[in-house]
């Protein structure tokens, strides 16, 4: 038996005796769960319950070494390539188990950057506790008045003694309201030094001087926060990397955000191509030709999709997070558009009908991907400037000064 089949036995013994088998053939011909949005859809009544839940499931995981696949042994990982993380979450998808949404911050973004940029001290306190479960993790970069400008940031850390003194606001922070840790952007040279003047720290988000205030959005949900930092003392040793240097640790941590939405299995959508061949099924369209095209072009989406974030996984610079970022926004848009020519009004009003109105929250939540890790503008400039090679786009006088 090989290694694969073997972590692949290992994972199905796992699954099996935790959870019961998906039934696709159900989802194919319209009954059962027809949620298509994997996260930010809980509703704060809810949350508590499925926070625990999660936290649960994912020590189960960890201690049986199945959380973190590609991480280092000495931390809690398995030492494995990233094929048998895709892998493994492709087992998991065939099996009822609980969301662990709640982690996706932490594992796909945050986690990462202590790994890449931490001290050995940092990665041993925070990494095997993240993997675990223990710790639930947040990204403090956004602001006000700087969102994909990060450059422009405000909120600033001043030096007293071995602590920092941090003041500002964060703002569209997921699951800032449940974390215990932050990922915090600020300002610790002078304006004018832009992307130059940026340090990066770890915070307890449980620390005096830090206000968290859930938004609710138009899907009913309060996933995005606004945090507000009034004095927070935050000691020296939680800073990730050199003083001054955060820009280079921030993309490091955007571009693992922007990759994460281009993963097979990144529990953003839930295997949307398959339910909309369902749905066409359901609504009795399936034989319309016009309809068939659409359905096609949807697959053929989804198959380009994978195999571009294969590719470009490894490819390294500023390229594969931006390139898959684009793709998955457009890709959700089109789904969208989709369901609504194959729903018309059902969209909207909810009928109770299987596979209807489930459909709304991708509508409602996908312009929100256009935005989430560096607006789709920003994302065409990487690709144009740093991987094209194209002239820098204008920029305002007072950027030209910095």
């Amino acid at each position: 038996m090989s290694s694969r089949e073997a972590v692949a036995a290992e994972a199905h013994a796992f699954f099996s005796a935790r959870a019961q088998r998906r039934e696709r053939r159900g989802m194919l011909h319209g009954v059962g769960d027809d949620d298509v949005v994997g996260v930010g859809l809980t509703q704060p009544e809810h949350e508590a319950a499925e926070v625990a839940q999660a936290r649960t499931w994912q020590r189960e995981l960890f201690d049986a070494g199945l959380a973190w696949l590609d991480g280092p042994v000495e931390l809690g990982g398995r030492g494995l390539g990233h094929d048998y993380v895709e892998l493994v979450a492709g087992i998991a998808a065939e099996y009822e188990v609980p969301s662990t949404s709640t982690y996706m911050v932490s594992h796909g973004i945050v986690a990462p950057t202590i790994l890449a940029h931490g001290t050995d001290e940092q990665k041993r306190a925070f990494l095997p506790g993240i993997w675990r479960g223990d710790l639930i993790c947040c990204q403090l970069f956004s602001e006000p008045e700087a969102g994909s400008d990060l450059a422009s940031l405000r909120t600033t850390a001043v030096r007293d003694g071995d602590d920092w003194i941090v003041t500002g606001q964060k703002v569209w922070s997921s699951f800032a309201h449940v974390a215990s840790l932050g990922e915090l952007l600020v300002r610790t040279g002078p304006p004018e030094s832009r992307h130059r003047g940026l340090s990066m720290f770890l915070v307890d988000m449980d620390s005096p001087g830090i206000d968290v205030r859930p938004l609710r959005q138009v899907t009913g949900s309060e996933h995005f926060n606004e945090v507000f930092l009034d004095g927070v003392r935050v000691p020296d040793s939680r800073r990730l990397g050199p003083v001054n240097g955060g820009w280079n640790i921030a993309m490091t941590t955007v571009g693992s955000e922007r990759s994460v939405l281009g993963r097979a299995h990144n529990g953003i959508m839930i295997e949307p191509v398959i339910r909309l061949f369902a749905l066409a099924r359901s609504t009795g369209a399936i034989d319309d030709p016009a309809i068939q095209d659409l359905l096609a072009e949807c697959w053929a989406r989804e198959q380009v999709l994978h195999e571009t974030a294969t590719r470009l996984r490894d490819a390294g610079g500023p390229a594969p997070g931006s390139v898959v970022k684009l793709m998955t926004t457009s890709d959700m848009e089109y789904y969208s558009d989709v369901a609504a020519r194959l729903l018309g009004y059902r969209m909207v009003a909810d009928t109770g009908a299987w596979g209807t109105y489930s459909w709304s929250q991708l509508l409602l939540s996908a312009p929100s991907h256009r935005i989430a890790g560096g607006s789709d503008e920003i994302q065409r400039n990487i690709l144009a400037e740093r991987v094209l090679g194209l002239p820098r786009e204008e920029r305002p006088t007072s950027e030209k000064s910095a």
